[in-house]
C-alpha cells in the first residue's frame, strides 16, 4: 500500500520545519505521497494560522516542490480549514476541515491550545458543563456535512486532547457519545472521510489516536471512510504511528483506506497479512 499523509504543518503556519524539510522527510519515511494543509487564517490568531497575504507564496512554494521532488514523490497543495475562519477554497488540492475553536457568549474559546484553555472553556462558557461542551463541540464538527469542499474530517473528538491521564470529559457518558454518534453519522451520510490523526500522541499530549476505538468501531458499522494522517509539526512526525494506526483500523474491521490521488480520494484495501493468506 502506498502510504501518504495529507495533514502536515510548516512554517507558513505552525509547523516548525519549512516545507521542503518536510518533503524531504516524507521521502525518507517511504511515504508515496505528502501533502502540506495550511492552516486557514481566524483573525488574532496570526500566531498558528497562516496570514491572508502568505497563501499566494505557501501556494507558490508547494507547486514548486512538487515539480523538484516529482519523481520521488506526489506533492499536495492542502488546506486545514477552521470552521471560525471565511471560507476560501481557491488554489487547494483538497480539503480537511477541523473545529479548534467554539464560539460562545460572543466570544471564541479554544478547543485544543492548552489544558487550561480547554478546562476554560468548559469552566467559562459553559458553566462546568463537560457534556454541554461536548455537545457544542460535536454540532460544530456535524456542521462540516454541509460543506461541499470539505474532503477530510479532521481529529473528529479534539477535545479529548488532554484527557490522558486525567479526562476533562466523560467519553462513556450517554449525553457525549449521542453527540459523537450524532455528528458522525452526519459526515458518514454526507460522504466525508474521517482520519485516523495520530498527531497528539507523537506531541507526547496523549496514548490514544483520534478518533478513539469506541468511535472508530461505530464508524465502520456506519460505513464510513477513513484515512491516516499524522498532523505533523515538525519533521520527525511526518509518518508517526503509521504502523499502529493500520492495525487500529484493521481491528475495528476497516479493510481499506481512501487516499488522494492528486484529482480525488479513493479507496485502497489494505495488504492481507501472511497468517490470512495461509488460510
Amino acid at each position: 500500500m502506498t502510504r501518504q499523509s495529507l495533514h502536515a504543518h510548516c512554517t507558513f503556519d505552525d509547523g516548525a520545519a519549512t516545507p521542503e524539510q518536510m518533503v524531504r522527510a516524507a521521502i525518507g519515511a517511504g511515504l508515496g505521497a505528502v501533502g502540506l494543509s495550511l492552516h486557514s487564517p481566524i483573525p488574532g490568531e496570526e500566531d498558528w494560522c497562516a496570514r491572508p497575504e502568505n497563501i499566494p507564496e505557501f501556494q507558490a512554494e508547494i507547486h514548486r516542490l512538487a515539480a523538484v521532488y516529482r519523481d520521488e514523490i506526489a506533492v499536495y497543495c492542502g488546506l486545514e480549514y477552521d470552521l471560525c475562519s471565511e471560507p476560501d477554497f481557491g488554489g487547494f488540492a483538497y480539503v480537511i476541515a477541523s473545529v479548534h475553536e467554539l464560539v460562545a457568549d460572543g466570544r471564541r474559546w479554544s478547543v485544543d491550545d492548552t489544558r487550561a484553555r480547554a478546562k476554560e472553556l468548559i469552566d467559562g462558557a459553559f458553566g462546568g458543563d463537560g457534556d454541554a461542551a461536548a455537545q457544542a463541540y460535536f454540532a460544530a464538527v456535524a456542521r462540516i456535512a454541509a460543506l461541499p469542499e470539505a474532503d477530510v474530517v479532521g481529529h473528529f473528538d479534539l477535545l479529548t486532547k488532554f484527557d490522558e491521564p486525567e479526562p476533562l470529559y466523560h467519553t462513556d457518558s450517554r449525553v457525549y457519545r449521542a453527540a459523537a454518534l450524532d455528528a458522525m453519522e452526519r459526515l458518514v451520510r454526507a460522504g466525508k472521510i474521517f482520519e485516523i490523526n495520530t498527531g497528539a500522541a507523537a506531541k507526547g499530549y496523549r496514548t490514544a489516536f483520534y478518533p478513539s476505538e469506541p468511535l472508530l468501531r461505530a464508524l465502520r458499522e456506519m460505513g464510513g471512510k477513513i484515512t491516516i494522517s499524522s498532523d505533523a509539526h515538525a519533521a520527525d512526525q511526518i509518518a508517526f504511528g503509521f504502523p499502529q494506526a493500520e492495525a487500529l483500523a484493521r481491528r475495528c474491521g476497516f479493510t481499506a483506506l481512501w487516499q488522494f490521488n492528486g484529482r480525488t480520494f479513493e479507496p485502497t484495501e489494505f495488504k492481507k497479512d501472511r497468517a490470512a493468506r495461509n488460510l
